[in-house]
């Protein structure tokens, strides 16, 4: 196990692509990985205190993480355990593993992420398993869990995996989805616009785009682009 601390507060952002694996490594690597503060390239142990304690596959993060980017981008195995807040884009093209963030997210929790399961005790912002500028896929598989709220596009091009959000969403939930679920548990706004395949259960109000048809089961569309998608009250 690995723990990690800030030394001080942040001015800047700091993108540190730190996984799991990194807690298999001898501690001397492990302060010697490289991590960026701001465009400043410096070592970890400059910016953070690391306790290794034997070598098992997990990762603790304790301390304030808002403005630390990238963790667990791309992670195959093991752990993460933050505790406390995490900054943007923790989780992304994320393949196998366990990500628990005892606080708040920020924008593009799990995008493009294609296994292991990722769950949010606080609330998570914009963008959550969305695909990044320019691609064509967002989420392929695996499972999201927000125990609070969340905020706009939501499961944007989602081709597979299950997000499942407790509070309330923002707008714009699962634009050109294509395959997966999306469960809202509370309100949001507008749902399915130009909505291939998959479906959306929510609990409370929402949006719908027009082009959809109203089916004994719920609504099915979009069809300006001949959609099969579903949405549907949560029973």
């Amino acid at each position: 196990m690995l723990v990690i601390r800030p030394k001080v507060d942040f001015e800047v952002n700091v993108e540190a692509e730190i996984t799991p694996e990194l807690a298999t490594k001898p501690i001397e690597e492990i302060k010697q990985f490289k991590v960026y503060y701001g465009n400043h390239l410096v070592s970890l142990d400059e910016l953070f205190e690391v306790e290794k304690n034997g070598s098992e596959e997990v990762l603790v993060l304790e301390g304030d993480f808002s403005r630390v980017k990238w963790v667990g981008v791309g992670m195959q195995s093991g752990e993460i355990i933050v505790k406390g807040d995490i900054g943007a884009h923790c989780g992304a093209f994320m393949k196998d593993g366990r990500i628990i963030i005892e606080g708040n997210a920020d924008d593009w929790l799990g995008a493009e992420m294609e296994g292991g399961e990722i769950v949010v005790k606080g609330s998570a912002g914009n963008c959550v398993a969305c695909p990044y500028w320019g691609d064509l896929e967002g989420m392929k598989g695996g499972k999201i869990t927000i125990e609070g709220n969340a905020g706009n596009y939501i499961g944007e091009k989602m081709c597979g995996g299950e997000i499942e959000i407790k509070g309330n969403a923002g707008d714009f939930i699962g634009t050109e989805m294509k395959d997966g679920r999306i469960i809202i548990h509370g309100n949001c706004g507008y749902v399915g616009g130009d909505m291939k395949g998959g479906e959306i259960l929510i609990g409370g109000s929402f949006e719908l785009v027009p082009a959809f048809v109203k089916t004994e089961d719920g609504f099915v569309g979009d069809v300006n682009v001949s959609g099969q998608g579903k949405v549907k009250a949560l029973k």
